[in-house]
C-alpha cells in the first residue's frame, strides 16, 4: 500500500516539473525583440583644442638636485696640475782636450758670446756686442782656459800665442773644439738663465730657439768680417808693413813730444821742438789714413777702430817671423769662414 502511494507522489512531481519547464520556455519565445537602432544617440565631435608645447619648453626643466653622495668616501675635485714640457737636456759629446788650450777656453768663449748678446736693444732690435777688440782684451787679460806657468801676464800671453797661433795648431784645436763649441753655445743659451738686456731693463731668463738663431746669424757676420781681414793680411804683406810703419810713426811722435817737454823746461829751442812734434803728428796721421784706406777696400762694413786694432795685432804676430806667420792668418781665415757656416747651419735647424 505504501509503495503505491510513493509511486503516485513521484509521478505527480514529475508532471509538475514538466509543466513548469513548458511555461518558462513559452514566456522567453514571446518576449519583444530589442530595437538597437532606437537606443543609438548622436555623438557630438569633441571641441578641438589649440596645440600647445609642453610646459618644460617655456618654463625649462626643473630637476631637483640630488645631494646624495655616490660613495661614503670624500672625492677630490681639485684639477690636476698642468703638465710642464720636459726641459731640454744638454747634448753630450766626447771631446779630447788639449793640454794648453783646454776645454775651459771653449766654455769661457761661449759665456763671452752669450754675455754680449742683446735680445732687444733700445731700438727694439737684437744685437751682438762681440768684436775682435773686446775678444782679444777678454782673453788677453784673464787667459781663461789656458794652462800657463809664468806669473807674468805678458809672458804668459806670448807663450800661449806662440803655441797656438801656428797653421798646424790652429787646425788641431779647431778639429777638437769646433763641434763642441757650437753645441755648448746653443745648449747653454737654451737651458741656463742669465741677465739679458731688453730695452732699458734686464731680464733673467733663457733664450728661445728663434733668439738663439738670431744670435748665431749676427755673430756669423762678425766672424766672416774677421775672416775677410785675416785673409787679406795673409795674402797682402803690405798691410802688415803699413801697420809697422804706423807704429814707427807713433814712436817718432813720442820722441818729438819728449824733446818738446825738455825745450819747455829749458825755455829754449821751443819753436824748433814744436815744429818737430807737429810734423811727427801729421806723419803719423797720414800713415794711419793710408792704412785704413787699404783695409776699407778689404772690408767696407768693418768699423775703422776694429780694422786699425786688427792691423796692429797682426803686425805684432809677424814681427820676427813674417813669412811663416802670414800663412797662419790664411789658415785662421779658412777656420773662421767654416765656423761662420756652422753657425748659419745651426741657425737654420732652430728656425
Amino acid at each position: 500500500m505504501k509503495e503505491r502511494q510513493t509511486a503516485l507522489i513521484l509521478i505527480g512531481c514529475a508532471i509538475l516539473l514538466a509543466v513548469g519547464s513548458y511555461l518558462l520556455l513559452s514566456d522567453s519565445s514571446e518576449e519583444t525583440p530589442v530595437n538597437t537602432a532606437a537606443i543609438k544617440q548622436s555623438v557630438a565631435e569633441p571641441k578641438k583644442q589649440p596645440v600647445q608645447a609642453p610646459d618644460w619648453v617655456n618654463e625649462g626643466q626643473k630637476v631637483a638636485p640630488d645631494y646624495t653622495p655616490a660613495t661614503a668616501a670624500p672625492v677630490d675635485t681639485t684639477p690636476p696640475p698642468a703638465v710642464k714640457p720636459a726641459k731640454k737636456q744638454p747634448q753630450t759629446i766626447e771631446i779630447s782636450e788639449d793640454a794648453v788650450v783646454t776645454f775651459s777656453f771653449v766654455e769661457s768663449l761661449a759665456d763671452y758670446v752669450l754675455h754680449r748678446f742683446v735680445p732687444s736693444n733700445l731700438n727694439g732690435k737684437p744685437a751682438t756686442l762681440v768684436s775682435a777688440v773686446s775678444l782679444n782684451k777678454h782673453f788677453g787679460r784673464e787667459l781663461d782656459g789656458f794652462t800657463v806657468s809664468e806669473n807674468d801676464i805678458r809672458a804668459s800671453r806670448k807663450a800661449v800665442l806662440d803655441y797656438a797661433f801656428t797653421p798646424t795648431m790652429l787646425k788641431t784645436l779647431y778639429s777638437l773644439y769646433s763641434e763642441g763649441f757650437v753645441v755648448l753655445l746653443t745648449d747653454t743659451a737654451a737651458t741656463d738663465e742669465r741677465q739679458y738686456i731688453e730695452g732699458k731693463t734686464q731680464t733673467m731668463r733663457t733664450l728661445t730657439n728663434a733668439e738663439i738663431a738670431v744670435m748665431l746669424r749676427l755673430n756669423s757676420r762678425r766672424i766672416e768680417r774677421m775672416a775677410t781681414v785675416f785673409r787679406a793680411m795673409g795674402q797682402n804683406k803690405s798691410l802688415t808693413e803699413m801697420a809697422g810703419k804706423y807704429l814707427r810713426a807713433a814712436k817718432a811722435v813720442e820722441r818729438a813730444n819728449g824733446q818738446m817737454q825738455v825745450a819747455l823746461a829749458d825755455e829754449k829751442n821751443t819753436k824748433q821742438a814744436g815744429a818737430r812734434l807737429k810734423s811727427a803728428i801729421l806723419q803719423r796721421q797720414q800713415v794711419k789714413e793710408e792704412l785704413l784706406l787699404q783695409l776699407k777696400k778689404v772690408c767696407s762694413s768693418c768699423p775703422e777702430a776694429e780694422l786699425f786694432y786688427l792691423s796692429q795685432w797682426a803686425y805684432r804676430r809677424v814681427l820676427n817671423t813674417p813669412d811663416s806667420k802670414l800663412k797662419t792668418f790664411t789658415v785662421a781665415a779658412d777656420i773662421l769662414d767654416d765656423l761662420a757656416k756652422k753657425f748659419v747651419t745651426k741657425a737654420k735647424e732652430l728656425e
